[in-house]
Parts: C-alpha cells; sequence; structure tokens
C-alpha cells in the first residue's frame, strides 16, 4: 500500500520555488481569460486538461486500491466508481490487479469492470484517428440522406454515425439506433439528449439477429459491424427483411490485411472482402448497385434487394 501512497502524492505533487514551471498553462489560461479571448482560452483549458485528466483518473484507482488493500469496501468501491466515471477503463486491474483479489466475483466489482469495459470501448470508437481514416464527412456526402428518410444504424455503438444521420434526414426523418449492449444505447440517448436531436430511436438487438421492424428502413447502415457476425448469410436476409421497398443496404468494412501491415482493428480471422459480402448478400437475396474506393483501409458498398 505505501507504494500506491507513495505513487499517489508524487502524482499529485506540486513543484517548489526550486523547480519553477515556466510559462505554466494555469497562468496562460488566466491571461486569456482576462484578455478576453474565448478562442485561446478554449485551446489552453483543452491543452491544460490533457495533461491533468489522466493524473486525476489514475489517482482516483489509487485510492481506490489502497481502500481495497485495507479492507475497506465501501471507500474501495466508492472510489472505483469515481475512477471508472472519470474514464478509467483498465479493465484487467479491475479483474485481475492484486488489490482487488478479495473482491473477485461480487456482483458490484463485475458492474463495475463491465463499465470500465465500456468507457474503454466507448473511447475507441469516439478517436480521433478515426476520423482520418473513415472520412465520415465524405461517406454521408456520398450517401446523400434525405429529409424524412428512415434509417437503421445496425451496431450504432457511440452514435458516430447516428447522430449526423439524424441531423441529415431532419425532424420528419428516423434513425433507429441499433445495439446489442445497452451501455451504448444508454450513451446514444445521452448523446441525443444533448445534440437536441428527437428523431432518434433506440433498439436492443440481439448477435444473430438484428430485429428490425419490418419493412421498416429505408436505409441499413452498418459500419464496423460484419465482421463481428458469425453467419452473415442468415443475418442478412433479416436484414432484407426490414428493408423498406426501393430501400438499400449500406455496408463499410475492413479491407483484409495482416497484422503485420495493420496491426488494429479486427483480427485477420475477422476480416473478409466485398467479393465475399457480395457472395453472401446474394444468397439473401440482395445485389450490390453501387461501390466507393476512396477509403484507405476499408470498402464500401451499397445492397438492394434483386
Amino acid at each position: 500500500m505505501r507504494l500506491h501512497v507513495l505513487t499517489l502524492l508524487s502524482c499529485l505533487a506540486v513543484p517548489g520555488p526550486a523547480a519553477p514551471v515556466q510559462d505554466p498553462l494555469p497562468a496562460r489560461l488566466e491571461e486569456a481569460r482576462k484578455a478576453a479571448d474565448p478562442a485561446r482560452a478554449l485551446a489552453l483549458a483543452e491543452a491544460l486538461n490533457e495533461q491533468v485528466e489522466p493524473i486525476h483518473v489514475e489517482s482516483l484507482f489509487l485510492l481506490a486500491s489502497a481502500y481495497a488493500r485495507l479492507g475497506n469496501r465501501p471507500k474501495a468501491y466508492e472510489w472505483l466508481q469515481r475512477a471508472v466515471d472519470a474514464g478509467f477503463w483498465d479493465v484487467d486491474a479491475i479483474r485481475e490487479g492484486e488489490a482487488f483479489k478479495a473482491f473477485r466475483g461480487e456482483p458490484r466489482l463485475k458492474a463495475l469492470a463491465r463499465q470500465a469495459w465500456a468507457k474503454g470501448y466507448l473511447s475507441m470508437l469516439e478517436r480521433k484517428e478515426r476520423a482520418a481514416f473513415q472520412k465520415p464527412e465524405r461517406i454521408l456526402a456520398s450517401l446523400a440522406f434525405r429529409p424524412g428518410e428512415r434509417v437503421a444504424d445496425v451496431g450504432a455503438g457511440s452514435g458516430y454515425f447516428t447522430v449526423p444521420v439524424a441531423r441529415a434526414v431532419g425532424p420528419t426523418g428516423s434513425v433507429l439506433a441499433v445495439d446489442i449492449l445497452q451501455d451504448m444505447l444508454d450513451y446514444v440517448e445521452r448523446r441525443a439528449q444533448a445534440e437536441q436531436l428527437t428523431n432518434i430511436k433506440l433498439l436492443r438487438s440481439r448477435a444473430d439477429d438484428p430485429m428490425l421492424p419490418a419493412a421498416g428502413a429505408d436505409t441499413i447502415l452498418l459500419v464496423d459491424v460484419l465482421h463481428y457476425v458469425k453467419e452473415r448469410t442468415p443475418f442478412a436476409v433479416k436484414l432484407k427483411a426490414g428493408l423498406a421497398p426501393g430501400g438499400r443496404i449500406v455496408v463499410i468494412d475492413y479491407i483484409p490485411k495482416p497484422m503485420s501491415e495493420r496491426p488494429w482493428g479486427p483480427s485477420v480471422d475477422q476480416q473478409f472482402s466485398r467479393d465475399t459480402m457480395d457472395r453472401e448478400m446474394a444468397a439473401a437475396g440482395l445485389k450490390r448497385v453501387q461501390a466507393f474506393d476512396y477509403l484507405p483501409e476499408q470498402w464500401f458498398a451499397v445492397y438492394g434487394a434483386e
């Protein structure tokens, strides 16, 4: 425990006069605020947060660990909850960490580990690098959603596409955010409320069934989803049942590459080509009607009923 406390103190230590910090961000932020320069103040505040937030989150977890080692369950869980709420997502540290060894198997620890996993997954979905290889604005332009269109975003995740599509179809249209994880749907709901979007609906589905309303979608969107589906043709049959007459199914997934070439994204055994998708869709009574080749890491195809 002494090591945890010393580590925590070192994280929270404030430099003394013997080691002054030149041009500290808080002072520069205060100067920008006094100068009524909100743009500069915002940039400085973001830079300060990038420095402080990781230390803050780690300190919360260290406090939880210290209380756990002391056997103080109420305090350990209190601080662990605060750590997870603040963004701590190291699931292994919670499930397998020595500090929480005596807590393993307890429902509350399992629930907090699940929350931490969801935080990490959401962080991955919203990472800044995603826009560079996925080009969401260009995808939206290519799909040219119409006001009043009914869209099902299957595997909506964090709502990365749900929210901009909801704006594109407008108040007369709708987006059904579909996901197998309630954590994701809860996040999308909060995001829709924050964005004041009232045309987003939520649907909890199953891994093998999108559970879409019959003929209820003009567009079904699946971005980074089908590599998780084990039996894609039966899944496609169910997608087709949810498609309105004249509707389209949009699929974006990863171009197959070895991990040595792309050490992120789905594993090699999950990856599949557009040609494979064409064959599986054809077996479900769907044909490719459009394709786009501008994404560097992914293929992008549109299917319609034959």
